[in-house]
């Protein structure tokens, strides 16, 4: 798809700053090291500015406040933000989802019972069982499982092989990305006369609107009540909540996340990849957790935590600068000992 600087601008709500190269063509967007002069690039920090001219792109979509280096042949296109005014522009560029076609496929079985809303569409081998319903203009694509009594809202989409177990409630706008596994089992056991017994997980899970779940998520059933995902929360792929944890609404889980069973989060949470989040722990709005941290207690609203176990950060990075001393430390003490043993033997020799 062919677009010029004009349509780009309109696009993001940016405006051509002094445009000394014409209205060039642009066929898509790249990162800077890899744009040619056919593509348009972005520069949201001020280092990049600096490289513009040395590129090959064609023009940058730049934030406002930066300053550019660039050739007469690029054009700049100022925005409030160039990431978002990416993200604008990319919508455009999209191609057409893979959709399949308005109703249901020859292949798909759905039960009688099952309502399906004006729009719905569904695509083959998928599998909709007794009393689930799926609201207006929801995509179910190819090979899932929609279990009894299960609730989808409006527009939401499913790519394929997702499975949503019985009694689970997925809001509007939920995007469902491959492999996505709703409702199954709470990893719950007590040992028992020599073995573990399995204890029934008999909740369900609630997914708020405009929620997107990565691939190969999964987010297990509640034991008693519900597992809950709030509104707006966005999870990367393979994470993990466990039964009867609570987030609150717009959080964001990077790749990798555990969230143990029980917890309580506050809305706005954002916890960095490969991070984990022991059961029964309370979450305040706000908090965030550094990547590859494992939090192991409560934390108050606005909490900024890093390391296993997880702290604050300038408790942490003390503590790592101490560590870092050590080596030094030791060989200062190591000739102290030296000194005071030769110290003693002096005063000794002397005494004689």
């Amino acid at each position: 798809m062919k677009f010029s600087a004009k349509d780009a601008a309109e696009w993001c709500g940016g405006r051509i700053e002094d445009s000394h190269a014409g209205e060039p063509a642009f066929e898509g967007m790249e990162t800077m090291d890899r744009a040619g002069p056919a593509q348009l690039t972005f520069i949201g920090k001020a280092v990049y500015g600096r490289r513009l001219a040395a590129s090959r792109a064609g023009g940058a979509l730049v934030s406002e406040g930066i300053s550019v280096d660039r050739r007469p042949d690029q054009v700049l296109i100022r925005v409030p933000d160039a990431d978002i005014a990416v993200a604008k522009i990319l919508e455009k560029l999209a191609p057409p989802l893979p959709l399949p076609p308005p109703g249901i496929h020859p292949s798909a079985v759905v039960d009688p019972s099952a309502q399906l809303a004006a729009g719905v569409r569904i695509g083959p081998q998928t599998v909709i069982e007794a009393d689930a319903r799926i609201g207006r203009d929801s995509v179910i694509m190819a090979q899932c499982y929609i279990g009894r009594g299960v609730k989808i809202g409006a527009d939401s989409m499913f790519w394929p092989q997702v499975v949503v177990r019985d009694g689970c409630e997925i809001g509007s706008r939920v995007v469902l990305h491959p492999g996505c596994v709703i409702g199954a089992d709470g990893f719950g056991y007590r040992f028992d006369k020599g073995r573990h017994l399995k204890i029934p997980q008999i909740g369900g899970v609630v997914i708020g609107d405009d929620c997107e779940l990565g691939a190969n998520t999964a987010v297990d059933r509640g034991k008693f009540s519900n597992t809950v995902i709030g509104r707006g929360c966005k999870l990367d792929n393979l994470v993990q909540v466990g039964h009867n944890a609570q987030l609150g609404n717009h959080c964001i889980l990077v790749a990798h996340v555990a969230v143990g069973g029980s917890v309580q989060a506050g809305d706005y949470l954002i916890v960095g990849g490969g991070s984990v989040i022991s059961d029964h722990q309370t979450i305040g709005v706000g908090v965030q957790v550094a990547g590859g941290s494992a939090v192991a207690d409560d934390l108050p609203d606005g909490s900024r935590v890093v390391g296993s176990p997880a702290r604050p950060g300038k408790e942490f990075f003390s503590q790592m600068r101490a560590t870092n001393r050590l080596p030094a430390l030791q060989q200062t003490v190591r000739k102290l000992e030296e000194r005071i043993t030769e110290l003693e033997s002096s005063a000794k020799n002397h005494r004689q």
